[in-house]
């Protein structure tokens, strides 16, 4: 198990990780720094707590609108499958069609 130091808000903490995911948690961190760092410039001071409470929210604001876009995405694909399917009955509504109109016509040349 491996011990990483981590700087989020400019202060360091440490955590522990799996052996070779050292480098991950650091790139997580280095994110989660930017963001307090950009959160510090617009509001100012915060305690601890509430800087990583403040994180928490907006990390949770961001999942849900991507959430909230996966969910319209697989509604439009949804309904292109849908169209895309009438479509498909629909070509094959209009060959039997014919077929029947073209039996038709023989019947009565006959």
């Amino acid at each position: 198990m491996a011990v990483v130091s981590l700087k989020i808000g400019g202060r360091y903490y440490k955590f522990s990780c799996a052996d070779g995911q050292e480098g991950y948690m650091s790139t997580l961190a280095e994110n989660l720094d930017a963001r307090a760092e950009k959160l510090l410039k617009t509001i100012g001071f915060m305690q601890e707590g509430q800087l990583l409470a403040m994180l928490c929210l907006l990390l949770a604001e961001e999942k849900s609108q991507l959430e909230k876009n996966m969910q319209a995405d697989a509604f439009v694909e949804n309904q292109r499958q849908i169209t895309e399917s009438l479509n498909n009955l629909a070509v094959k509504v209009l060959a039997l069609a014919d077929g029947l109109m073209e039996e038709k016509t023989k019947e009565e040349t006959v």
